[in-house]
């Protein structure tokens, strides 16, 4: 046997030759899962050699070597709807009505964010991804490039990139409801001028890739949506958009365009719905609508958790997917959900459905797992390099430690009970070991290279600053969490 026997306390910063040996191995190959037992996977520098069992694997040929024993080895959850930069907001949003959450709730903290806020938030969010097996990141923020170099690119996550883009000024505060965005066409360009930058910055950059990022529907105009279709048509690229989230985006459609209509009728009759469009959200549509975006190839990113917490409603993936639609899950931002664990978000998703529908046969295990892998990569175009372990793809993969009391029992006989419990039973922290692009980024359950101590001593700091030195115009945008406050429940 190879003397390089895996040990957790080397740290490997550079991309070498790995092999994981007699694990169970979960492929997302084929239209099912593509299990093989006591199977093995083998990778150099970024690519991945060698997927099949164990007896045919030339294991010894490779510089290290991970037992995967009672482990699952799988691709590395894809999380297809992410803001990272306002975790630093995680707790200061929840239980409040929907139309008061953005103007009334998080808007008065996030005002008092500095650019140096929103990259730490990120690096703190980015972690807890990894951290519990997501190796894909699809960021939607404003000056995502900050993040990507000082987030991302630090700790070696893979992340398709969207510049946010709108017109609307930040302060809303005093808005109401069905009072109209002022759009400001020089804001709107200039956003876009620095969404196209992103292209040529990272052109070849293996780890990032980059899409438009149109906020939504209510806060661009058509004229400039027209020209960012255009000119994603022209970068043979998509576009990454929240479309039909909730109550005030569409009292602020109507307001705009006229009783009745709604984002999806709008994009429609404007040639919008197609295969260059990932939608996040989409729970403010109708099936006929949902139909239709099927049927235009649009791509869905479901954020159930986020969209429950922040609305009340049950995202429709299952519906979507039903349809024949391609759908990934997302986190979205953590003063939504609370979270950014993609295992969390499956076991959501599964749950919701069979709630909503009364079938408990809803969105079954394997098709959560689907989900969070293979269909999400397909959402955002990557599947090609990411989302299955095939020979040729690049090494994104992560390892499920299932000798964990949560995890007892795993039997393979006469079915696999890993892949229920997986979905079901795990919470994250089972996650021993994620490689991404090659390179290893978690041992044993630890980061490499990173001081994750000192990150949360500094976040916690900051986060302490910033609630203080917004509390006066939290207070006055008098969101149903001040009287809360002073009743004494929080």
């Amino acid at each position: 046997m190879n003397e390089n026997i895996f040990n957790s306390q080397i740290v490997y910063n550079l991309r070498m030759s790995y092999a994981i040996i007699n694990s169970h191995i979960i492929t997302m190959d084929g239209e099912n899962l593509g299990i093989i037992e006591n199977g093995g996977v083998g990778f150099r520098d970024n690519t991945i050699d060698y997927v099949g069992p164990i007896s045919g694997f030339d294991y010894q040929s490779y510089e290290f070597i991970v037992e995967g024993k009672n482990q699952i080895s799988m691709p590395g959850l894809i999380n297809t709807h992410f803001h990272s930069s306002s975790t630093l907001l995680r707790g200061g949003a929840q239980d409040v009505p929907e139309i008061e959450w953005m103007n009334k709730a998080i808007g008065p903290l996030a005002q008092s964010l500095t650019t140096e806020d929103r990259i730490l938030g990120s690096q703190i969010g980015v972690l807890e991804g990894i951290r519990s097996g997501t190796t894909t990141f699809a960021e939607n923020t404003r000056d995502v490039d900050s993040i990507i170099d000082k987030s991302h690119l630090k700790f070696g996550s893979r992340v398709v990139a969207a510049e946010t883009i709108n017109e609307i000024s930040s302060n809303r505060v005093n808005l109401h409801p069905r009072d109209l965005y002022e759009y400001d066409k020089e804001k709107g360009e200039g956003e876009l001028k620095t969404c196209e930058a992103l292209f040529n910055k990272y052109q070849g950059n293996e780890l990032i890739s980059c899409m438009y990022g149109p906020q939504a529907l209510d806060m661009v105009s058509l004229d400039l949506l027209s020209t960012i279709y255009e000119r994603a048509r022209e970068q043979e690229a998509m576009i990454h958009m929240h479309v039909a989230q909730g109550g005030r985006e569409r009292i602020q459609i109507e307001e705009r365009y006229g009783s009745g209509a709604s984002t999806v009728s709008v994009l429609n009759n404007n040639n919008m719905l197609n295969k260059r469009l990932l939608a996040a959200h989409i729970h403010d549509t109708t099936n006929e609508e949902r139909k239709l975006m099927v049927q235009n190839d649009v791509k869905m990113a479901s954020c159930q958790s986020s969209i429950a917490m922040i609305d009340g409603l049950v995202s429709p993936v299952s519906d979507y997917i039903n349809m024949g639609g391609i759908a990934g899950l997302g986190t979205d931002q953590a003063p939504g959900p609370g979270n950014h664990n993609m295992i969390r978000e499956m076991r959501t998703a599964s749950l919701l459905a069979k709630v909503t529908s009364k079938d408990p046969t809803a969105l079954p295990c394997w098709e959560a797992l689907r989900l969070g892998t293979i269909n999400g990569a397909a959402a955002l175009g990557i599947d090609k390099e990411v989302g299955s372990l095939q020979i040729g793809k690049k090494a994104d993969i992560i390892m499920i430690d299932m000798n964990r009391l949560n995890m007892i029992p795993f039997v393979t006989k006469p079915f696999r009970t890993f892949v229920p419990n997986l979905v079901y039973s795990a919470n994250g922290s089972e996650v021993s070991n994620v490689f991404i692009n090659g390179k290893q980024i978690l041992s044993d359950g630890q980061f490499l290279d990173v001081d994750v101590e000192k990150l949360k001593e500094e976040a916690l700091d900051r986060a302490n600053i910033i609630f203080q030195q917004a509390s006066e115009e939290w207070r006055i945008a008098g969101s149903k969490l001040v009287s809360m406050v002073e009743n004494g429940f929080l």
